[in-house]
């Protein structure tokens, strides 16, 4: 069977992306408000990130190499 390896590994971050499966949205917009309610004297507390789905775990998808058409021109070939 597989090794266990540490998810937070630069080599690991790397080669796979990590969904934890949880909805930041509420998150994200309480901190597009949290100046103005700073600015204001008003302490709303940072709202839960809920659980929407599992955690996955996949492979990054390399980008498709192009240079073989300059290389084919430059060859004379096309």
């Amino acid at each position: 069977m597989g090794e266990m390896v540490d998810i937070n590994d630069e080599l690991v971050r790397s080669v796979v992306t990590v969904d934890d499966g949880r909805d930041y949205t509420a998150q994200l917009v309480w901190r597009m408000g949290n100046r103005r309610d700073m600015r204001n004297g008003v302490s709303v507390p940072i709202p839960p990130a809920p659980k929407v789905s599992v955690v996955r775990v996949e492979a990054k998808k390399k980008p498709r190499k192009r240079g073989c058409r300059v290389v084919q021109k430059a060859i004379g070939s096309v």
